[in-house]
């Protein structure tokens, strides 16, 4: 063996393996385009200035279909199901996804839901700020109710995360609601100023990685998609083109577990 050959055996095992991440926290928020968001610093100064400059940024996502509730299904199983509507009476299915697969390896998989009125509700609104349709826990037959909870944060340092939350604001926090798309990118934008940054502060002192994208676009289904946390470069973009299983298949692999549906063969996201 050379010394060049040597050096680089001997850094390589110095150098630390790459663990995976201990907390995945997924925040999903709804139908407003990349193209509406991006470059927008008037109504989006948070996402511009604070949130893309600190992760990184995949310029080429996009979601898997329309309307909103298949592609939660897709994110949460690796597959729309056959639903191709929002209405919230569909399944509960009883394929593989993503709370069965990570109970079934001993973790925990939850959702916290802005304006749930209690754990496991099952009713299609509340108070029209909830709605089960940006939800996927309760269209799966093994999810049971206490795997998605009403989400009452912002939460501290204190908090005691699982390992995958599954995050959903209110519709008019998550852009969903509003008179104009302005409207509702500055609504999600304010809400996102209030309730990430301790989320961030949490995932970097306990090895967590958050994700942040939308169900649906409206160009071409082109959505915003960033990721923050330990080993993602702070301001960097990706070009690559992703969708949902690409990075339902980030989740997957980072906890060891089986790819779903249609994420089997695809690359995760890093």
């Amino acid at each position: 063996m050379n010394l060049l050959a040597a050096i680089t055996l001997w850094l390589a095992i110095l150098a630390p393996a790459r663990r995976p991440y201990n907390h995945i926290f997924f925040v999903l928020l709804e139908n407003v385009g990349y193209e509406a968001i991006i470059g927008d610093t008037v109504n989006a100064p948070y996402i511009n200035n604070e949130l893309i400059p600190q992760g990184v940024l995949y310029t080429q996502s996009f979601g898997i279909t329309h309307p909103s509730l298949p592609n939660y299904l897709a994110i949460f199983s690796g597959d729309t199901q056959g639903v191709t509507t929002d209405r919230c009476n569909s399944g509960p299915f009883a394929a593989p996804n993503l709370w069965e697969e990570m109970n079934a390896a001993g973790m925990i998989c939850k959702g916290y839901m802005e304006d749930l009125p209690y754990a496991g509700a099952q009713m299609c609104k509340y108070n029209e700020l909830y709605y089960k349709r940006h939800n996927p826990f309760p269209f799966f037959a093994l999810a049971p109710g206490q795997a998605w909870v009403p989400y009452f944060g912002p939460y501290g340092e204190e908090a005691c995360w699982t390992e995958f939350s599954f995050i959903t604001p209110n519709v008019i926090h998550d852009m969903h609601t509003g008179a104009t798309i302005q409207e509702k990118v500055r609504n999600g934008d304010t809400w996102l100023s209030q309730h990430l940054p301790p989320i961030i502060s949490y995932a970097n002192s306990h090895n967590g990685l958050v994700i942040l994208t939308m169900d649906e676009g409206q160009i071409g289904n082109h959505v915003l998609t960033i990721l923050i946390g330990r080993g993602q470069t702070p301001g960097t973009q990706v070009n690559t083109t992703v969708n949902h299983y690409n990075t339902l298949k980030t989740v997957t692999d980072n906890f060891g577990l089986e790819a779903l549906g249609n994420c089997a063969g695809l690359p995760g996201l890093y």
